[in-house]
Formats: C-alpha cells, sequence, structure tokens
C-alpha cells in the first residue's frame, strides 16, 4: 500500500467518537504536538483518522497512522532533516 511519510502537528486520538461524544477525547484534542505519521495514499478497510496533507503541489486526504510523536518543534525538525521528511508548517 501506497503511503507518505510527513510530521504534522496533531491532537492526541484517543477514540474512534471523538471530542463531541467523548469526554476523554476531548481532553486528549487540547494536546497537539509534532508527530510522523505515515498518510495512506488510497482507503483500506480499516478505521483510521484522516488528515489532509499538501505533498509538493498535491493534496492528499487519507488515513493516517502515528508512528512517532516530538516533544519539541526542534526534535521534529531535526528528525526531518536527518530522514529527509517534509513537516507540514499549516495551521489548523
Amino acid at each position: 500500500m501506497d503511503y507518505v511519510r510527513i510530521i504534522k502537528k496533531i491532537p492526541r486520538i484517543h477514540c474512534a467518537r471523538g471530542p463531541k461524544i467523548c469526554d476523554k477525547c476531548k481532553q486528549a484534542s487540547k494536546e497537539k504536538s509534532y508527530s510522523l505519521i505515515k498518510v495512506y495514499i488510497e482507503p483500506s478497510n480499516i478505521a483510521r483518522p484522516i488528515t489532509e496533507v499538501y505533498v509538493g503541489c498535491r493534496k492528499i486526504v487519507g488515513e493516517f497512522e502515528v508512528q512517532k510523536r516530538f516533544k519539541t518543534l526542534e526534535e521534529a525538525k531535526k528528525y526531518a532533516i536527518e530522514h529527509g521528511i517534509e513537516i507540514d508548517f499549516s495551521i489548523e
């Protein structure tokens, strides 16, 4: 399955119900951090959260998995440089 690895600032995810229904999700969504995510190009039969990213000039809306969370932006930048990964600085 094709995917793109990118670093993006995202909230923590508690469960599939989301912050409108689940109080733990509401609390978790307040904690945003830069995270290395794997965004899948094609949809699958697995329930995953969805995000929108730009790769070059191409907009991708796809399912994603969090692979690593970073404590600071500097840590995320260092990882991105060492591994040749883009950082999405768009404001959410």
